[in-house]
């Protein structure tokens, strides 16, 4: 099976391209070739930027694929092009959506596929939902052969899931100085965090399925954390105590929109997914690595790239700001 995916060296993506590879897939990548080291032996990498049809219809010219997937898609335009782009030379696209898509507030904690779509708190959901509602009705009116996956927290060797971001660490260099750090809410809501060798097991399972077609999946661990107990164990595995402070996610929004955006249209809900639908297209999938496993496996990875063991200015100067300002209001 021949296979494109449009990035593949991502967060999510790169596990993805190892375990095709294990199946024996042909495994293409279409980037602009920035982190050429990151590509696994086999790949063959077409450089090219997405967004640039010139390019593009170039590096893809005489190919054709049994799926493409699009990584990288956040807007509807990118969705249009990829229709364009691919309708006559795939029998699979996959479209990497969000389960941040499902409806916010949630009306129960447990999630299924036929669970509405609806966030008015994030854009970037919106914009998601915005980019399957295109691609449904390409389905039914243009037969475009669609998927839609909906991952949640997944996170990689490379990242430390935290409230306030995964991918640097900043949260656990504030751990390691003794300072504070922001838990929303009261802690004890309860949270999903999939390792993206768990996600990629279910992932390439639908990969070549014509029985995908059309539908869509989320693929996530089953394992529910509280965000304490989440904080509590990453400030375990660097051998310190954590300083907790709890705050409002709404008062978060109020002072730091672009990061409260992604507690009110995501994170600030208790959150447990039911996984029936892609196990019964994937018989297969299971979740290996609980989440106490794959936080040692991301520490071990930051202590072997000690260079990556970086804050972000930004996130840290808003973690205080906010910190300052729920000191005021509480006196």
């Amino acid at each position: 099976m021949r296979i494109l995916f449009i990035g593949g060296t991502g967060n999510i993506s790169l596990a993805c391209s190892y375990a095709a590879l294990e199946k024996g897939c042909e495994v293409f990548h279409l980037n602009r070739g920035s982190q050429p080291g990151l590509a696994p032996a086999g790949v063959t990498t077409l450089t090219a930027d997405i967004r640039d049809p010139v390019q593009t219809a170039r590096a893809l010219e005489g190919l054709r694929f049994d799926s493409v997937v699009d990584w990288v898609a956040y807007l509807p335009q990118h969705i249009e092009v990829d229709i364009e782009a691919f309708a006559a030379i795939t029998d699979q696209f996959v479209f990497i959506s969000s389960a941040s898509a499902y409806k916010k507030p949630p009306d129960h904690w447990v999630v299924d596929e036929s669970t509405p779509l609806d966030n008015p708190f994030w854009q970037y959901s919106r914009d998601k939902i915005a980019c399957e509602k295109i691609l449904q009705r390409a389905f039914r009116q243009k037969n475009f052969p669609c998927t839609i996956v909906r991952p949640s927290h997944t996170y990689s060797e490379s990242w430390l899931p935290t409230s306030f971001g995964s991918r640097d660490y900043t949260v656990p260099n504030r751990i390691l100085q003794g300072r504070e750090i922001i838990v929303h809410g009261d802690g004890q809501s309860l949270w999903t965090l999939t390792h993206s060798r768990d996600f990629a097991r279910g992932f390439t399972g639908i990969l070549g399925n014509p029985l995908a077609l059309g539908e869509a999946f989320h693929i996530t661990s089953e394992e529910a954390l509280t965000w304490d107990n989440i904080h509590r164990l990453l400030a375990q595995g660097l051998g310190v105590e954590p300083r907790i402070v709890h705050i409002p996610s709404d008062f978060i929004y109020r002072e730091c929109p672009e990061r409260g955006a992604s507690l009110l249209g995501d994170k600030a809900y208790s959150t447990v997914f039911d996984n029936s639908k892609i196990k019964r297209f994937v018989p297969e999938f299971k979740t290996e690595i609980p989440f106490h496993e794959g936080l040692k496996m991301s520490l071990a990875w930051f202590d072997r790239h000690p260079r990556a063991k970086v804050s972000n200015p930004q996130t840290d100067a808003d973690i205080e700001r906010i910190l300052n300002a729920w000191r005021k209001k509480c006196g």
